[in-house]
């Protein structure tokens, strides 16, 4: 609901609540908007630079890129007009120039962390870019293709049915509005999508040659990594016919769970780790027991420089 249209009909609150709400985005000057339960305010304008400060600020830790927090982006976005933070993959300091108050060294160190981690599939580039409502509909809507032309044409063709379908949502439900609204922004992301999909490498999951495992991390991966997202990108970037999916929770479909405790360095025994202990107890009895069902399997325990052993061991 605009902020205005609420001020302009409605009379529940004094006239001094309506007279403090602000009108027009400071950032912008697009319409504010209010969220149905009168409990947040935001901007409109879904590239408000505001907006896309915080998107590739979160694209930034997704990756695990250093130096790249608020005020930095900030002075992406302003000093270049992006519109887009998957534009970061074209920026190139020699060419382009360093805004004011950045240093080279800073902007060439940002773009080196992200030349390292251009590799990631289809799912995993649209879930970068941090567009609404699509965060956690990513895998489900681009998992099954390697090209943003077969995927668009998927949803194209089929339209809300299609993305219900994808998402299990029920089209007659009232759970159909998020349906709606995931359909919405990938037709108005379209153009922001295939801007960039050129400054990245799509990693093609649909062929023979690929080896696909599905692992968790812990809170702690293990030597020589201090972050779970430098861990992320280092596997994926090895071999080009491999590709990791890191999930975010332990499922009985996982393949790996990768935990600093694994080789006996101390590290805290976390739920996931209990978790995976419990459904390997589990598998081991009805594997003795002979009641194994379809797809139940051990899910590996392994600190990352096993991990990195394991996968070598697989793509030789």
């Amino acid at each position: 609901m605009r902020v205005d249209d609420f001020c302009d009909y409605d009379n529940s609150f004094p006239d001094e609540f309506y007279a403090c709400l602000p009108r027009e985005c400071p950032d912008c000057g697009a319409p504010m908007e209010m969220s149905e339960a009168l409990t947040q305010l935001h901007c409109s304008n879904p590239k408000c630079p505001s907006k896309v400060v915080q998107r590739m600020v979160a694209m930034a830790a997704d990756l695990g890129v250093k130096d790249l927090g608020e005020a930095r982006a900030t002075k992406l976005v302003s000093e270049f007009g992006l519109d887009n933070p998957l534009l970061l993959f074209s920026y190139e300091p020699d060419k382009d120039g360093v805004p004011e108050g950045m240093s080279f060294d800073v902007a060439n160190g940002i773009v080196s962390q992200l030349n390292a981690k251009r590799r990631m599939t289809l799912a995993e580039y649209v879930k970068l870019a941090h567009l609404p409502f699509i965060q956690t509909s990513s895998q489900a809507l681009f998992g099954g293709y390697d090209t943003l032309d077969e995927a668009y044409a998927a949803l194209e063709e089929g339209g809300l049915g299609y993305v219900c379908r994808k998402l299990d949502i029920s089209a007659d439900s009232d759970v159909s509005v998020r349906a709606a609204r995931v359909y919405e922004t990938l037709k108005m992301f379209k153009s922001d999508l295939y801007q960039c999909i050129d400054f990245v490498e799509i990693i093609k999951m649909h062929s023979a040659e690929m080896v696909h495992l599905t692992a968790v991390c812990s809170d702690e991966v293990g030597f020589p990594f201090k972050t779970k997202a430098d861990f992320y990108a280092t596997v994926n970037n090895l071999y080009q016919n491999l590709h990791v999916e890191f999930l975010g929770a332990l499922t009985r479909n996982c393949d790996y769970l990768v935990w600093a405790g694994a080789d006996g360095s101390p590290a805290r025994l976390t739920n996931k780790v209990k978790k995976a202990r419990a459904y390997n107890e589990k598998y081991e009895e009805h594997k003795a027991s002979g009641t194994l069902k379809e797809g139940e399997h051990e899910i590996k325990i392994v600190s990352a420089k096993q991990f990195l052993y394991i996968l070598e061991q697989l793509v030789k």
